[in-house]
């Protein structure tokens, strides 16, 4: 038999019908080329799930499971423009409004309460997706066959950004129901209240304000003549904080990828280092210090070979530096997690028929 706990945990149910239609208009000249375009779409979502307090139990859970429904439409405009003078430098500039909503698990209309503690958890079906108004320019070189050099800027205004935080919601407690002396205890103390309900501490996903983000990005691309090697390799720098000044949760400030190569006959090699910056990992709780990811680093392997049309063997190598994955809390010296997943390895061995 299932436990419990798990099973209602675990059982949710998410409908989501979205109807959109697109018009865009291209245009162009010697000098300019591009396109502007508007998307309207439409969304209908229902978030279906238990709403349980008490010890979860396997009976009467028609009554149990509840669903909300939301409706909502955007209208999403883009602008694409590309100078081209016909030398080697391409000018670019983007602006586009887009929706991004969050992970299906997330919309689901589902609470679990512990009854003693006054703490709950659940998703949230009344979240909005993600709003940004992003603009981009950037200037690419193309100084040699199959290499560019390009940097570039960007903005992005943000609206309706998620963060999973534990708020103060009035609930129902069910220990007035199956326990009478031991509600008689409760009222008067964390908000209890005659009438059966309580303040609790829930944590769910919420539309958490508005933000914004601000930075640059460099890039390099170029292989070695006819050596078979080659590199790639990024920098972005990003600046983000919402409305209060705070940080944006999960977004690091500099970031790197480098990725030298070889690519060669039936052989292909490839070593891939990214490298992360701190950043705020979300899960704000009332009264407690913020949970930040220390900086991270990981470095990956990949080599192919094919033998013929049919035959290939690929092996991949994962997190070869076996960094460490160090949550804190505030500061350093007040660890909340480290999780360590080791190297990994992969081989696989294709055959087309």
């Amino acid at each position: 038999n299932p436990d419990p706990a798990s099973y209602l945990n675990h059982t949710w149910a998410q409908e989501q019908t979205n109807t959109a239609g697109y018009a865009q208009f291209d245009f162009g000249s010697d000098l300019f080329r591009g396109n502007v375009g508007l998307r309207y779409v439409k969304s209908e979502t229902d978030g279906s799930g238990f709403v349980y307090s008490g010890t979860p139990t396997l009976d009467d859970l028609d009554s149990k499971w509840q669903t909300r429904s939301k409706d909502e439409d955007f209208w999403l405009p883009s602008l694409n423009v590309v100078l081209d003078n016909g030398g080697d430098v391409l000018y670019r500039f983007a602006a586009a409004k887009v929706i991004a909503w969050a992970p299906y698990n997330q919309m689901v209309n589902n609470t679990f309460l512990n009854d003693t503690q006054l703490t709950g958890s659940g998703g949230n079906a009344d979240l909005s997706p993600y709003e940004s108004t992003n603009s981009n320019g950037s200037a690419e070189w193309y100084f040699a066959d199959e290499a560019v050099l390009a940097a570039s800027v960007f903005y992005k205004d943000i609206s309706n950004y998620i963060d999973s935080s534990a708020t103060i919601e009035r609930q129902y407690n069910s220990i007035r129901d199956n326990d009478p002396a031991a509600w008689a205890a409760l009222v008067g103390s964390n908000g209890c209240t005659a009438d059966g309900y309580c303040d609790y501490s829930i944590q769910r996903p919420r539309n958490a304000g508005d933000g914004e983000v601000k930075g640059f990005n460099l890039s390099y691309q170029q292989p070695f003549g006819d050596t078979g090697f080659g590199l790639t390799a990024n920098y972005t720098y990003a600046d983000g904080e919402n409305n209060t000044g705070d940080p944006l949760p999960y977004q690091s400030e500099n970031s790197v990828a480098l990725s030298p190569y070889y690519e060669m006959g039936p052989f292909s090699g490839r070593l891939t280092y990214n490298w992360r910056s701190h950043y705020l990992a979300g899960g704000y709780v009332a009264g407690a210090a913020p949970a930040s990811v220390d900086d991270y680093a990981e470095l990956g392997a990949s080599f192919g070979w094919t033998f013929n049309d049919n035959l290939s063997l690929s092996l991949d190598a994962m997190n070869l530096l076996d960094e460490e994955y160090f949550q804190y809390l505030g500061e350093k010296s007040l660890p909340a997690g480290r999780y360590k997943s080791g190297r990994r390895y992969m081989a696989s061995l294709q055959f087309k028929f």
